[in-house]
């Protein structure tokens, strides 16, 4: 029988060992990249296809950089300041007059600007359809998105919405997602 002190330190080394675990599976984990649970998840990094998205961030210097490289862009903007470094024409949504804006009423004069604008192959960011909706109402600017979706797809082209999805209702959010794909940000 052993005696009581070697039994005490037979239970401590066990103990030891036993803490010791975590610790040594986690160095290795990190070592081989197997269990680093630090990681964002990945952000879509394959430019978009042609079609209709809606892109719920603010994020637009990623959403330009490496969603919609290489497309010839434009936008219809209500926060002019996020666009303002990027080098493609914009048409801005205010009730101020000045050139290269446009009431947000008027629907029709946005959707003329587009089809006048857009040809194969480029891309159109769309940031203020918060805005519209607070102007017209939801069912009349979900009417002009998808009318502006079906010019967008004719022309093998791109639409991305940049949207707050804070300011939607579930019922309105549910049919957007419907119509436009949601990128993760």
């Amino acid at each position: 029988m052993n005696p009581p002190l070697v039994l005490g330190q037979k239970l401590l080394e066990g103990y030891f060992i036993l803490s010791s675990l975590p610790f040594a599976l986690g160095v290795l984990g990190n070592f081989l990249g197997i269990l680093n649970t630090n990681k964002k998840p990945k952000q879509q990094e394959a430019p978009l296809s042609p079609g209709a998205w809606a892109y719920p961030s603010l994020d637009v210097d990623y959403l330009i950089a490496n969603l919609l490289k290489d497309k010839k862009l434009v936008g219809i903007v209500r926060n002019h300041h996020l666009f303002e470094k990027h080098d493609f024409p914009c048409l801005w949504i205010s009730k101020i007059e000045k050139e290269n804006s446009v009431r947000p009423t008027h629907l029709e004069k946005i959707l003329h600007w587009v089809t006048k604008t857009i040809t194969h192959d480029h891309g159109l960011i769309f940031d203020g359809v918060e805005y519209l909706i607070l102007e017209n109402g939801f069912e009349p600017t979900f009417k002009f998105l998808l009318n502006l979706k079906d010019h967008i797809l004719l022309r093998d082209s791109i639409l991305v919405l940049v949207v707050d999805e804070r300011t939607f209702e579930e019922r309105q959010l549910s049919l957007l997602y419907r119509e436009f794909r949601r990128i993760s940000p």
